[in-house]
């Protein structure tokens, strides 16, 4: 009986080591199947990747290292030999230089970062040899204060001016001790100078001279205009916006100023009050 009983407990273990074995085996297949599949993208990658790097080597070999490929004709565009000659340093772009040799979109980002006196740069490769960089200077609309050489652009960016800026008109009442190069002008200080540019406009034709932005709810002109100097508080609905509903009212409202002067009750006036929509006062 003892030996009956230990032949049917080794039956009975036989399949389950079996079983376990085969279960072994499928899973030892699965993961060599995985990782069959895993290599095959990975293999396409690193392949895809030594390809990239042959391409940039030739292409390095055949454009951005060969002497067929060298700046000899260098143009800057700009409209003073002072920007020229500040493009030069700032790109530092030369004759002889390769013309692959520099990424123009970062260079750009340089130079535009660091002058604010531009307000816009392109620079073109013509090959074989040629590079043209042309430069737009900002336009000095108003000094901001009464004194060193700030100034701001229709836009309302904040640079310095060398010379020329004289006979332009001024923006006072403005807090300007920490005024900077580069800075972009908001609120009351920019709706000056959209007064300041629709004044010359060719439907307006007022000459400015300057614009307190001293009093929040309103600004105060102070311009030239038939032989007479006159002074004008104005408002307008959405004053210190650049929206085109904003700029139509304020042209409205010079035109109404201009008209108001034109007529020959106002000829003689050298006060007019147009803070209040649709009416003016004067005196």
């Amino acid at each position: 009986m003892a030996r009956s009983r230990s032949r049917l407990r080794s039956r009975k273990k036989t399949p389950v080591l079996r079983v376990s074995a085969r279960r072994t085996r499928k899973k030892k297949t699965r993961y060599a199947h995985i990782a069959g599949l895993a290599a095959v993208p990975i293999s396409v990658l690193i392949g895809v990747f030594l390809l990239w790097l042959c391409i940039r080597e030739l292409g390095a070999f055949l454009y951005a290292r060969s002497d067929a490929f060298v700046i000899r004709d260098l143009q800057v565009l700009a409209t003073s030999p002072r920007t020229k000659a500040l493009v030069k340093d700032y790109t530092q772009i030369k004759e002889g230089q390769n013309i692959f040799g520099f990424d123009i979109g970062a260079v750009r980002e340089y130079v535009m970062a660091n002058s604010p006196n531009f307000h816009s740069m392109t620079i073109t490769r013509y090959l074989p040899d040629r590079v043209v960089i042309n430069v737009i200077d900002r336009t000095p609309l108003a000094r901001i204060g009464h004194r060193g050489g700030m100034v701001a652009d229709s836009e309302g960016c904040v640079f310095i001016a060398r010379t020329g800026t004289r006979g332009l008109p001024t923006i006072s009442g403005y807090d300007s001790k920490d005024l900077e190069p580069g800075m972009q002008l908001e609120g009351s200080v920019l709706a000056a100078l959209q007064v300041i540019e629709g004044c010359d406009s060719r439907q307006v034709d007022m000459r400015p001279l300057d614009v307190d932005v001293g009093d929040p709810e309103k600004l105060v002109l102070k311009m030239e205009y038939k032989d007479r100097k006159r002074e004008v508080p104005l408002t307008w609905n959405g004053m210190g916006q650049q929206t085109s509903a904003s700029l139509r009212s304020l042209s409205d409202t010079l035109g109404f100023i201009k008209q108001a002067f034109d007529d020959p009750k106002g000829a003689r006036l050298s006060y007019l009050d147009a803070t209040i929509d649709g009416r003016l006062y004067g005196r």
